[in-house]
């Protein structure tokens, strides 16, 4: 992970991200009887649940389905990245996955209830009357 970060290069923020959660991960692995949920965009891609798991619902549809929540309750609306004036700020969002398992479910057996996805945008870098009403 690099000491120092660019605020203006997003990349560069959510590689450094991802590095912490990473770590954090072989960390909590070890608690664990199972295998550690997905870290990022790219793991679920790969993942063999991505788009056709064998149970529960797959890491595409917990995508969308926050996606779809995200335009229900009208928490943001969508803009093509062209249309965004040159020097605007745009924040990062952290995305976390998780695999909720059935109670019947053990690390030899295991049952999936369902994949979820959670999408948190940086709030405490937001300023009230600057980036919203």
């Amino acid at each position: 992970m690099p000491n120092a970060m660019h605020r203006s290069n997003e990349i560069q923020g959510m590689i450094s991200h991802s590095a912490m959660m990473s770590k954090r991960a072989k960390v909590n692995a070890k608690l664990s009887a199972y295998d550690p949920d997905l870290m990022s965009l790219i793991a679920c891609k790969k993942s063999v649940n991505w788009e056709y798991p064998k149970q529960g619902n797959s890491w595409k549809q917990a995508i969308m389905n926050e996606i779809d929540n995200f335009k229900r309750f009208d928490v943001f609306t969508i803009i093509l990245l062209s249309s965004v004036p040159s020097g605007t700020k745009i924040f990062s969002i952290v995305t976390g996955y998780l695999t909720k398992r059935t109670k019947a479910s053990t690390p030899e057996h295991e049952k999936v209830d369902k994949r979820k996805c959670t999408m948190c945008l940086g709030g405490h870098k937001v300023i009230e009357g600057v980036h919203y009403n």
